[in-house]
């Protein structure tokens, strides 16, 4: 949105985007010199930092409750009804390994521990996290389920794909957890980029809080709009979500105190420990997007 909305250029600069498969190797690109930022889950910085690779988050790009669901295959509609009825079934989902979990696996693994449902009483798929990925692994009967985010959820439910099983943005399906409105996508870079060009993090930050601020005062679809989309159908995929979830993007790039102790709530549900001396807040460089 920086760049559609000129923002880079009313600052002097110009915004160059890359995208990658997922925001480890996004971050990892960035270590190795190739970019300045990344946007990374934010649960991901403790295993860089044990892995001797300091990094840190400098902007909360995120809000609210997660915006994922479970979709299960039409013709499983009368048999699988709860998140207690996937036990036993196959849900595709992008997968790490052994020793390194992906975002999406460890929080789908604590949100069915949380209804009863053990890790290994499914049966994991690895499925691309994009359209011809799911909707492939649906129609085929490759699996029994998907866990995906919006706004590919709502694609998939609107082309009679998948139905939606249930998600974790609905107000009751979390209840009280305290890991509930973790803190999910950030905006990261290598310490050494603060150390030694502290002046291109205070630019970033401010070209990210102005494009915040600005969505913040128009209207979904006035939002989508500026992408440019002729798809008309996904031009409404996309805009659903943000409708339906107002938290849906930070407001102002801020890491509220509530949400990075969900996180760390959810560091320890999850076993991700965070390095031996290191607190919550270590990971985070704060002060350009508080000023």
């Amino acid at each position: 949105m920086i760049t559609r909305l000129g923002i880079d250029q009313a600052l002097g600069v110009q915004l160059a985007i890359r995208y990658l498969p997922s925001g480890i190797l996004a971050l990892e690109d960035a270590l190795a010199g190739n970019a300045q930022f990344a946007g990374v889950a934010f649960t991901a910085l403790p295993s860089f930092i044990a892995k001797k690779k300091p990094v840190s988050a400098i902007a909360v790009l995120s809000s609210g409750v997660p915006p994922y669901s479970i979709l299960i295959r039409p013709d499983l509609a009368a048999t699988v009804r709860s998140l207690k009825d996937i036990k036993g079934r196959s849900i595709g989902i992008p997968m790490g390994s052994v020793t390194s979990k992906t975002y999406l696996q460890v929080m789908l693994e604590l949100w069915l521990a949380n209804n009863g449902v053990r890790r290994n009483e499914v049966r994991w798929v690895q499925t691309n996290q994009n359209l011809a990925g799911m909707q492939g692994s649906l129609v085929s009967g490759m699996v029994d389920a998907v866990f995906c985010e919006e706004p590919l959820a709502g694609t998939l439910v609107r082309k009679k794909i998948g139905l939606r099983l249930a998600s974790l943005s609905s107000a009751d399906t979390l209840g009280g957890a305290g890991w509930a409105s973790h803190i999910r996508a950030v905006l990261a870079c290598p310490r050494e980029v603060i150390e030694r060009q502290p002046q291109r993090v205070e630019l970033m930050t401010a070209m990210l809080k102005r494009s915040l601020r600005w969505m913040q005062h128009k209207q979904p679809d006035d939002i989508v709009a500026k992408l440019g989309i002729e798809d008309a159908e996904l031009s409404q995929d996309l805009a659903d979500p943000i409708r339906r979830i107002p938290n849906l993007f930070s407001p102002d790039g801020r890491f509220k105190p509530a949400e990075v102790e969900a996180s760390r709530q959810f560091l320890i549900e999850t076993g991700t420990p965070l390095p031996a001396g290191l607190r919550i807040r270590g990971l985070i460089a704060d002060q350009w997007v508080n000023r």
